[in-house]
């Protein structure tokens, strides 16, 4: 019987992807207005074509998201490993490097090998303490509005055919959209911030319980069994 080889996909463009950084001074906080801790991770990707991301379809962004990359920290109680997943919630900052591949697909072992970015699809950042849509969950998405052309530092995707020594670099900084989330305010304690996540709504409880005692209504009354008029 043949072996199965896992073939590597060819590599194309590098992609830089980082928050700025300041010695000293946090650039990144939660909705509380403090910085962001280990428990958030950071993510930048696209979403599946035809999908728009709003306030208005929070619920199906998970299931429209195609991961290009993402930076976390997968041990956050140890100042010293040396952060290899790119997210230092000690120093307040994040970087990565990734390759953009031939087969306009990611060299990240975070992203889904099926999914492809194709050249021109919007660069998103998304910061989460969670996907689950719960009381506690925060998120920021954000993106570079200036996306439509092609440049060095502009959040598309570029050509995958481009030669192995191009290089693009998608800084936090020059994002200038937040669609869940703000980018480049002042907390409520005064101190400025490049980003800051904020609480996602999660529907009332008397909204569920409305839509399930309606499915319920429904459903019995379509069982309630029939009755013959008596004979006469």
């Amino acid at each position: 019987m043949a072996a199965w080889v896992a073939i590597p996909r060819a590599d194309a463009s590098t992609i830089f992807w980082e928050s700025g950084f300041v010695d000293g001074d946090f650039l990144l906080y939660d909705a509380a207005g403090q910085p962001l801790g280990g428990e958030f991770s950071f993510e930048i990707g696209s979403f599946d074509n035809g999908f728009v991301p709003t306030a208005e379809n929070l619920n199906d962004w998970a299931a429209n998201w195609k991961v290009f990359d993402r930076a976390f920290d997968a041990t956050p109680n140890d100042p010293d490993d040396g952060d290899p997943d790119g997210w230092s919630a000690g120093n307040g900052f994040f970087t990565r490097t990734v390759e953009h591949t031939a087969d306009e697909g990611s060299s990240s072992p975070y992203a889904d090998p099926a999914d492809t970015f194709q050249q021109g699809e919007t660069v998103y950042l998304w910061v989460y303490n969670t996907k689950d849509r719960i009381t506690t969950t925060e998120w920021a998405l954000v993106t570079d509005g200036d996306n439509v052309v092609e440049d060095a530092d502009n959040w598309v995707f570029p050509d995958p055919a481009d030669p192995v020594d191009v290089s693009y670099t998608w800084q936090l900084d020059d994002a200038d959209v937040a669609l869940h989330g703000s980018l480049n305010g002042t907390t409520g304690g005064g101190q400025a911030y490049t980003l800051q996540t904020s609480l996602v709504p999660v529907p009332e409880p008397g909204s569920f319980l409305l839509v399930a005692m309606t499915g319920l209504g429904v459903l019995l009354s379509r069982r309630r069994p029939r009755h013959s008029a008596p004979a006469h």
